[in-house]
C-alpha cells in the first residue's frame, strides 16, 4: 500500500488550484481571439492538465513511478529526435534497437535502486556500442554527423533528462517536508514556470533579441522575467520541497535558494535554444504534433534536459560542501 505524505497532497492540490485559476483566465482572454489561435491555446491547456496529472502520479508513486513516466517520455522523444538525425536506412536498425535497449536498461537500473551504476552505464556503453555497430554495418557517408547525432540524442533524451530521478536519492536520511519527491517536484515546477514566464513576458515586453539566428522569439526581457519568477518561487518553495535550507542560517538558505533559481532559469533557457538549434539545423519547427498546441515531446522536455543535471549536481555540491 502506498503511503502518501499529507504535505505532498496539499502541494498537488495547490498546483491544480493554480492551474484551474490559470485555465479560467486563459479562457476569458480567448473570447475575442481568432478561431485558430483559440484552438491552439485550448489544446495547450489540455496538455498542461494531462502533464499535471502525470507529474502528480509520478510524485505519489515515487522514484519508480517517475522512472516509468520518464522512460516513456524518453522513448517518444528519441523517436522524434531520430527523425531529425536521419532516415532509418541512414541510421540502421541495429543502432536504433541498441539505443532503445540501452535506454530501457538505464531506467531499469534506476527502478531497481542502482542509480549509482546508471550514472556511469549509459555514457560509456552508448559510446562503445554505437561506434562498434556503425563502423561494422554502415556506409561512410555522413558517418561522423550521424554517429555524433545519435550519441547526442542518447545523452539528451535519456541520460541528461533522467538526472531528475537522481534527486530522489540525494540524501535519504534527510527528507524535505513533502517527502522524497520534493526535490524532483521542485525542479519540475520551477522549470515549467520558467518556461511559461519567459514566453509570456517575452511576448508582451520582448524587444531585445538574444539569439535571433537560433530562436528569434527569445528576448532579454523574457529571460529576465523567467529568472525573476523562478528565483521568487525558489525562495518560497525550497524550504518545503528541498533540504537546501535545512539547518542553515536564514541568509545562507536564502542565498542558496536564489542561486538555485538562477541556475534553473538560465539552464532552462539554454535547453530551449539548444533544441531550437537542432530543429533549425534540419529545417523543422516542432519535433512532432503529438501534443496539441505544444509540438512534440522534445519541445516539452527541452528545458528539463538541461535543468535536471544542473540542479542535481548543484544539490550534490551544496550537500558535499555543507555550505
Amino acid at each position: 500500500m502506498i503511503s502518501v505524505n499529507p504535505n505532498l497532497i496539499w502541494l498537488i492540490g495547490g498546483t491544480f488550484a493554480a492551474l484551474t485559476v490559470g485555465t479560467g483566465v486563459r479562457l476569458v482572454t480567448l473570447r475575442n481571439s481568432a478561431a485558430e489561435v483559440a484552438k491552439k491555446r485550448i489544446g495547450s491547456l489540455k496538455v498542461w492538465w494531462a502533464l499535471a496529472l502525470l507529474w502528480s502520479a509520478a510524485a505519489i508513486f515515487g522514484q519508480v513511478g517517475a522512472a516509468i513516466l520518464f522512460a516513456v517520455a524518453s522513448l517518444i522523444g528519441l523517436r522524434e529526435f531520430l527523425k531529425l538525425v536521419g532516415t532509418r536506412e541512414q541510421i540502421g536498425g541495429p543502432v536504433i534497437g541498441s539505443l532503445v535497449a540501452l535506454g530501457l536498461v538505464h531506467y531499469l537500473l534506476i527502478i531497481l535502486g542502482y542509480s549509482s551504476i546508471a550514472r556511469v552505464f549509459l555514457p560509456i556503453s552508448a559510446l562503445l556500442l554505437f561506434g562498434a555497430i556503425r563502423e561494422t554495418t554502415c556506409k561512410t557517408d555522413n558517418y561522423i554527423r550521424t554517429t555524433a547525432g545519435l550519441y547526442w540524442g542518447a545523452m539528451l533524451m535519456i541520460y541528461s533528462f533522467s538526472h531528475a530521478l537522481f534527486l530522489f536519492d540525494v540524501d535519504p536520511l534527510l527528507e524535505p517536508p513533502v517527502g522524497a519527491a520534493g526535490g524532483f517536484l521542485f525542479l519540475v515546477l520551477l522549470t515549467e514556470m520558467n518556461d511559461i514566464m519567459q514566453a509570456v513576458v517575452g511576448r508582451r515586453l520582448g524587444k531585445y533579441k538574444i539569439t535571433p539566428d537560433v530562436s528569434p522569439n527569445k528576448s532579454l526581457e523574457g529571460l529576465l522575467g523567467g529568472v525573476f519568477t523562478t528565483v521568487v518561487l525558489s525562495i518560497c518553495l525550497a524550504p518545503w520541497l528541498t533540504t537546501l535550507t535545512t539547518d542553515r542560517e536564514l541568509w545562507g538558505g536564502l542565498l542558496i535558494s536564489i542561486v538555485a533559481g538562477v541556475l534553473i532559469s538560465i539552464a532552462g533557457f539554454l535547453g530551449d535554444i539548444n533544441m531550437s538549434a537542432i530543429k533549425r539545423d534540419v529545417g523543422v519547427k516542432d519535433g512532432s504534433l503529438i501534443l496539441p498546441g505544444m509540438g512534440g515531446v522534445i519541445d516539452r522536455i527541452d528545458s528539463l534536459i538541461f535543468t535536471a543535471p544542473v540542479f542535481y549536481y548543484f544539490v550534490v555540491v551544496v550537500d558535499l560542501l555543507k555550505v
